[in-house]
């Protein structure tokens, strides 16, 4: 009977664990602009859902949206596209001090990643700039190497 019980929470835990794993993927939709993406721009791509998974997703979550108050959405966020210059200084060497996104005002700080490499910043601001309802388009490591040498 035990063994039974075990099994039935298993299963019903799974399903469970599917179902939120495709309502995440479902809300993780490319933006229009990877139809224009040549094969390294998509692969950036790729590569940065990989790496968001790893490091970002903790924080922002799978889908994008942040955490309440407490962590700003990167879905639909009026904050990427109006701080483009800034986003590799902030995935590399964090962020203190508040933030408004989407009219919201944070103020939580995002720790630094340094050892991210300068494509890897590329891979992942490529990736979130382009899903979720963003439109900022692919980043190259020059733009990347760029804005890291502006560094306060």
């Amino acid at each position: 009977m035990k063994k039974q019980l075990f099994l039935f929470s298993l299963i019903v835990g799974l399903a469970t664990s599917c179902s939120d794993s495709k309502k995440a993927a479902d809300n993780e939709t490319p933006s229009s602009t990877l139809s224009g993406f040549d094969q390294k721009e998509t692969q950036y791509y790729s590569n940065g859902r990989r790496l968001y998974k790893t490091i970002c997703q903790n924080c922002h979550m799978e889908n994008g949206e942040g955490l309440g108050r407490l962590i700003p959405p990167l879905a639909k966020s009026d904050f990427l596209k109006n701080n483009r210059a800034d986003l590799p200084r902030i995935v590399k060497f964090g962020l203190h001090g508040p933030i408004s996104v989407n009219g919201v005002e944070f103020n939580q700080p995002m720790p630094a990643n340094p050892k991210l490499t300068d494509i890897e910043v590329a891979e992942i601001l490529t990736y979130v700039g382009n899903t979720w309802g963003n439109e900022v388009g692919s980043f190259t490591t020059e733009e990347v190497i760029s804005s890291l040498s502006e560094k306060e």
